[in-house]
């Protein structure tokens, strides 16, 4: 799909003046916004856009470095379907600087969330081999397991990462406690939940600042309100005020809002068209004003 004149160029100045901001306590630093590649792979969600491939390159031309796939993203009988499409479509443009992230622990099979450490291990083997690396520079716990202690769901993580098949560790669909005893069994670089202006608690409740006082990245995924809300957010009043106001898009402005909160915040917004990653990409170029962020956080109360 091609661009808008204002949107290129804007990405193209965005790309330019961007500060990386750190992964965790990685020692990696990566462009504000990342990609969120569930779409890319799900059963229906590019019948009318763009392919993966391309929504991929887009998001690499406009100065992505940082994609987070799951081995679940993909059709029930298709386990790693999103990896492989990563793993083949860097491969195709000769590239090798991009961080992947990638997760277990979700078993979509029989529908249940599963961080027994068996199935921990088996997940994290197979993506190994789905996204054709060594070692996967971040796995992230994909759920919390109400069945398992987290401490033995992270223990396993903290044996596979010194068996050297994992770099670094996350968490994901976690609290602030939750964080707090995953960090006591392992060191843990990112914490990644769903946040937007309908679920912002995480910036209000403590959750972020927790992060920010342990060098944890917070990555908010659903970053414009999950496909039940992304069509809704320009309905919104304020939000659509400031779209008006500096002429850009409802969702531009909402990544807008997660970069403001601070370099702690790496937002992935998911995409399944090249102009959707271009334009959040470049909301890096977008800077709010206090009251505008208030009236954002404030949409869900």
């Amino acid at each position: 799909m091609p661009l808008t004149e204002p949107v290129a160029v804007a990405a193209v100045a965005a790309v330019a003046t961007a500060i990386p901001r750190p992964l965790g306590r990685t020692g990696l630093n990566v462009f504000p916004v990342g990609l969120g590649a569930m779409a890319l792979s799900m059963p229906g969600a590019l019948e009318a856009d763009d392919a993966p491939a391309a929504v991929v390159r887009a998001a690499l031309d406009a100065g992505v470095n940082f994609i987070d796939t799951a081995n679940v993203y993909c059709p029930i009988d298709a386990i790693g379907a999103n990896e492989r499409l990563l793993r083949d479509t860097l491969r195709a443009l000769g590239i090798r600087d991009v961080v992947i992230a990638t997760k277990g622990g979700v078993d979509r099979v029989r529908r249940k969330v599963d961080a027994s450490p068996a199935f921990l291990r088996a997940s994290c083997i197979a993506s190994l081999v789905a996204l054709g690396c060594r070692a996967i520079t971040l796995y992230q716990l994909h759920a919390v397991d109400d069945d398992v202690p987290l401490e033995d769901s992270i223990g396993e993580l903290a044996r596979l990462q010194a068996e050297g098949k994992i770099v670094h560790l996350g968490i994901c669909n976690a609290t602030a406690d939750e964080l707090a005893r995953a960090q006591r069994t392992a060191r843990i670089e990112t914490l990644q939940n769903a946040c937007n202006p309908w679920q912002a608690e995480d910036y209000t409740n403590g959750t972020l600042d927790a992060c920010v006082a342990q060098g944890i990245s917070y990555i908010p995924h659903s970053v414009v309100g999950g496909a039940g809300r992304q069509a809704a957010v320009a309905t919104v009043p304020a939000i659509a005020a400031i779209a008006q106001r500096y002429g850009v898009s409802a969702q531009a402005v909402v990544v807008a809002w997660h970069l403001a909160m601070g370099p702690s915040v790496i937002p992935i917004p998911g995409a399944s068209r090249v102009a959707s990653i271009v334009s959040s990409a470049a909301s890096v170029g977008l800077t709010l004003t206090a009251a505008e962020v208030r009236s954002i956080t404030a949409v869900g109360s």
